[in-house]
């Protein structure tokens, strides 16, 4: 690392009005004497960013999870914890709309519709778009092509714009993150009659665009100091990629048994070069069995990164019993849930009882194939806190030089509110030359903005390491006199 340069300010000269401060600029690395791993210490700073500050990645596993969650339905309208939704169509189209309310973090109320299409015997098209009151907008284009009845090919692309709040080492800020997905999944069904029922292969990938988030300054004070700190803020965008295989059987009349296998891998690289990379495996059996007079029993086991879960439950007809259990890494997010359902069709044909195996994919599944939105591309922005991007030393100013002088700072320049207001930079000195007031990028190096005087720490010239250069503005105050700013420049 290299530090900025410093500067300190000497006593005033008989005529001239004085003060004294030491200045590191950006231009140069920071020293590491004075700003090695810089964290504020002041009583108002806040706690050093965590390894990883955004929200936690949902667990997404393949495989199908019979759903316990309590919920009550009454024709095409169902009321859930999650909210309310509303379904009609046919076999050959479908439209659903959501309205939910959330809590805690993502509080507000968020919409959602979805809808798909069977255009013909070979090509159906869906959409899934929802939108949050503050945090997320998801949209979602699925597309199904079917060479034959018995395979199937598709298609999805995502965009995702996700809110959520990032720690940095000058505290926490609302980001917003753009973040875009594809899907690819194909799917071969089997005769009646034979073991496997369906073979289904996926691969997927997801990446977050990086956002522009403007530095910030941080100050911490002493008795006889202030020191000014940048605090990059940099937000390190993840690339996601993975795959998940399926497999259907029907070893018994009756019976069928799901298993999926997947895996996917998460990548972060930062500023320094360095990556973080997280490998996931998950694993899920289903296992469905019709009994005689249209009882059903269904069972689950699915084991992710986030948890592992079971699920037990049974039907007959329009009823439904089912206990779940998700065992989360964290015990404290574990539940144990027993639900209880009735399926009021009203006016809708009443549930027909068919058997579980085997058979082409009918149309109506293959409305589903576009009409969910795949579970494998995330809901939220794959962003995090860089790590390595830690707060580099703007400017540190000795309190007896200021000379009733004030000091503030932005990101590329410390600011001095004399005493008396300045009006323009008449001279500049350096290492007892006189040159022009110009620097690399033809942007003055000193100026006069309002009344106040602006040092442009980042466009000082880059000084060698060890050496130190004295420099010497003169500045005209609106009273008609003149105020000597002088300091030393060091590299290091």
């Amino acid at each position: 690392m290299s530090h900025p340069p410093r500067e300190s300010i000497a006593m005033p000269l008989p005529g001239l009005s004085r003060c004294a401060f030491v200045v590191l600029g950006a231009t140069l690395l920071p020293a590491t004497s004075v700003a090695r791993d810089l964290l504020p210490v002041s009583a108002g700073a806040t706690q050093p960013a965590p390894a990883d500050g955004s929200p936690t990645e949902p667990d997404r596993r393949p495989g199908r999870t019979p759903s316990a969650a309590a919920s009550v339905q009454a024709g095409g309208l169902t009321l859930n914890e999650q909210g309310a939704s509303y379904r009609s169509g046919s076999s050959r189209e479908r439209l659903q709309l959501r309205l939910g309310a959330n809590t805690g973090v993502d509080a507000g109320a968020s919409v959602g519709v979805d809808y798909a299409r069977l255009l013909n015997d070979r090509w159906a098209l869906g959409v899934n778009a929802s939108a949050g009151a503050r945090r997320a907008q998801d949209l979602m284009f699925n597309g199904l092509y079917s060479p034959g009845a018995d395979l199937h090919i598709g298609l999805s692309l995502g965009w995702l714009r996700s809110t959520d709040s990032y720690r940095f080492h000058s505290g926490s800020d609302e980001v917003t993150v753009n973040q875009g997905s594809a899907l690819l999944r194909a799917r071969k069904q089997f005769d009646r009659g034979s073991l496997l029922t369906h073979v289904s292969a996926s691969a997927y990938l997801a990446q977050a665009r990086k956002p522009d988030v403007a530095d910030r300054v941080m100050t911490e004070e002493t008795a006889t100091l202030i020191r000014f700190l940048v605090d990059p803020r940099e937000i390190s965008p993840g690339r996601l990629q993975g795959f998940s295989l399926g497999l259907g059987m029907a070893p018994w009349p009756n019976g069928d048994i799901r298993i999926g296998l997947g895996s996917e891998r998460l990548l972060h690289r930062f500023l320094d070069g360095s990556t973080a990379a997280q490998r996931r495996l998950s694993a899920s059996l289903d296992v469905r069995h019709t009994l005689p007079g249209c009882w059903q029993v269904e069972g689950s086991v699915a084991s992710g990164v986030a948890s592992n879960r079971f699920s037990l439950g049974v039907r007959k007809g329009p009823w439904m019993l089912a206990a779940s259990r998700d065992a989360s890494r964290q015990a404290q997010s574990s539940q144990t849930r027993l639900v209880a359902g009735l399926n009021l069709p009203l006016g809708q044909a009443a549930p027909v009882c068919r058997s579980a195996a085997g058979g082409s994919l009918p149309a109506l599944q293959r409305l589903d194939e576009v009409f969910t939105r795949p579970s494998q591309l995330p809901t939220r922005a794959m962003a995090r806190v860089d790590p390595t991007a830690r707060p580099s030393l703007l400017a540190s100013l000795d309190k007896s030089g200021l000379a009733g002088a004030t000091a503030t700072a932005t990101p590329e320049a410390l600011i001095l509110s004399l005493v008396d207001p300045a009006i323009a930079v008449a001279d500049l000195f350096i290492n007892g030359l006189q040159v022009a007031n110009v620097g690399a990028n033809g942007q003055p190096l000193l100026w006069v903005q309002g009344t106040s005087l602006y040092i442009g720490v980042g466009r000082l010239p880059g000084i060698a390491v060890g050496q130190t250069v004295p420099v010497e503005a003169v500045v005209l105050l609106a009273g008609g006199g003149l105020a000597l700013v002088s300091f030393n420049v060091t590299g290091n």
